[in-house]
């Protein structure tokens, strides 16, 4: 994964398990955290910074505990790992057909899925 995904994964990340817990945080909370002007994380979010691991290790330790919500990726070799990949192929063919139906960013939707995903999962995990 490029730096740039990463970072851009790791906002997303964020500000989804904010929504999940009931709370919102917004680019400007995120930079004020950080400590940069909004200017300055519009910048790395849009690729006109270039974003270095420090970067990447100064924004997971500000956000750790957002972050050690997140869903985690299984191990290298699980035999789960191609039920997950036949799943995020089949809901990538379903965003792109949403995307070319309602004439939106394909992005916007994957976005709105993965918020849904998180959502589903904070659900069945209050279940246990």
């Amino acid at each position: 994964m490029k730096l740039i995904e990463e970072y851009n994964h790791l906002v997303k990340s964020v500000k989804a398990t904010a929504k999940a817990s009931g709370n919102k945080i917004n680019n400007e909370d995120i930079s004020k955290r950080l400590g940069f002007t909004r200017t300055y994380f519009s910048g790395l979010l849009g690729g006109s910074v270039a974003i270095k691991e420090k970067h990447i290790k100064d924004f997971k330790a500000h956000f750790s505990k957002e972050l050690s919500a997140d869903i985690k990726p299984a191990p290298a070799g699980n035999p789960l790992d191609r039920a997950e990949a036949t799943i995020k192929a089949l809901l990538h063919r379903f965003a792109k057909l949403e995307a070319k139906v309602t004439n939106r960013p394909i992005q916007e939707i994957l976005d709105e899925l993965d918020d849904d995903i998180i959502l589903q999962l904070n659900d069945l995990n209050k279940d246990n």
